[in-house]
């Protein structure tokens, strides 16, 4: 079924549709060196994501669920769970950089965070490293 709703939605961009996207850019640069340079675009239930450069070669994907960002915002004093939340992330991946890789079937409001190097984030892209 997944498959089906992303040719459907590749034909109606053929045919120019648009069907609504949004578009998150991480940048980062020091001296002139990219240290990550990522782009996704996120239609209603399709990600496409591009990692353009990376000064490890690589970028690394957390991906929470939006409430979650949420709830460790406006709850973390009132609810132990938040916390827990906040620490879960639904994914993580790494890509090469140059490299692209589209998802298929992510339910819409999620909250995305991206690094040049392979660390733990909580849902405020936060290293738990840190903590």
């Amino acid at each position: 079924m997944r498959n089906f709703t992303a040719l459907l939605y590749y034909l109606f961009a053929l045919l120019g549709c648009d069907i609504g996207a949004t578009t998150i850019v991480h940048r980062a640069s020091a001296d002139g060196i990219d240290i990550i340079d990522s782009e996704v675009r996120v239609t209603d239930r399709i990600a496409k994501f591009e990692c353009l450069a990376s000064r490890s070669g690589q970028c690394h994907y957390t991906l929470f669920h939006d409430d979650c960002a949420a709830a460790d915002k406006t709850a973390a004093a009132k609810n132990a769970n938040a916390d827990a939340c906040a620490n879960r992330p639904f994914e993580r991946f790494a890509m090469v950089a140059g490299t692209d890789k589209e998802v298929i079937g992510l339910e819409p409001g999620f909250k995305l965070c991206v690094s040049a190097e392979d660390q733990a984030m909580n849902a405020d892209c936060k290293s738990t490293a840190r903590q």
